[in-house]
């Protein structure tokens, strides 16, 4: 009796979860199969998540009329270089709250923290001033400047450099180790996985921006590929779905890819953080 109410039990579990894979998966599907569609298929009443006439057509035609590699290029700049500076800034932050004693470093913690509380809205037009008299809208920048910095990439890598005995940082002081051999050796060394897990945090967030890209790259070859899915949009005619389903795809896919071979890193990151937080 006991074990087939487990059975139960379980069955039902698994009957939500697959519920649950279902909902979030189809759209996902629907993209990638809308993407293979005849115009004429993609028009039709019925729902069919296998095309009856598969076809590259939306892709050829998203790569020969439009700036995709372009695109593409911009995509990747900018998430690299907000990538870089937003790690290895978050790294220095925690590596000096944990290596130099102060009476400042608690202060100090608080008032970045602080930082997440606020809301984009508040600094989106002193930002956009800031960029613009720099000269820097319509330009790679003008994207990686205001990520620069982020107290929540700071929060989960400082809860893993905080956890570092500070005796490991005495030891190499009396062999005359300097700040930043402890830097690249001790801190860097005993958190890899951790920076791996935020790094790819970082990276998945940085492609995904659209409003801020959007506000401040108007030109067309400097779009990034999240807002260039506008051009398609704008379209007041249904022709055009095929070619942004397409672009769709080619857009979801490097987060969905990194996901997939790092998701363990990702969970780890939210995991490890929530229990020395």
């Amino acid at each position: 009796m006991r074990n087939k109410k487990r059975f139960l039990s379980q069955g039902l579990l698994h009957l939500a979860n697959l519920a649950l894979l279902v909902i979030v998966m189809f759209p996902l599907l629907w993209m990638v199969s809308s993407s293979l569609k005849t115009p004429k298929e993609l028009f039709s009443s019925g729902i069919n998540l296998i095309p009856k006439q598969f076809t590259w057509e939306n892709y050829q035609f998203v790569i020969e009329n439009y700036d995709f590699f372009r695109w593409l290029l911009n995509s990747v700049a900018t998430t690299l270089g907000i990538f870089v500076l937003q790690v290895f800034i978050a790294l220095m932050g925690s590596f000096a709250l944990s290596y130099y004693q102060s009476r400042w470093n608690r202060v100090m913690f608080y008032f970045v923290i602080i930082t997440m509380v606020i809301p984009f809205q508040v600094t989106m037009i002193p930002n956009y001033i800031l960029v613009s008299k720099m000269g820097l809208v319509n330009r790679w920048g003008a994207v990686i400047l205001p990520y620069a910095a982020n107290a929540t990439t700071f929060f989960f890598l400082y809860q893993q450099v905080r956890g570092i005995p500070k005796a490991y940082y005495e030891v190499a002081r009396i062999e005359g180790a300097s700040s930043l051999w402890s830097f690249r050796h001790v801190m860097i060394g005993l958190c890899k996985s951790s920076i791996a897990a935020v790094s790819i945090l970082t990276v998945i967030d940085a492609w995904n921006l659209y409003f801020w890209p959007l506000l401040v790259l108007s030109s067309s070859t400097s779009r990034t590929l999240t807002i260039a899915l506008k051009a398609f949009a704008d379209y007041e005619v249904g022709d055009n779905w095929g070619p942004f389903m397409a672009t769709s795809t080619l857009t979801s896919l490097p987060v969905i890819i990194a996901y997939i071979f790092f998701q363990h890193h990702i969970i780890d990151a939210f995991v490890s953080s929530g229990i020395k937080g």
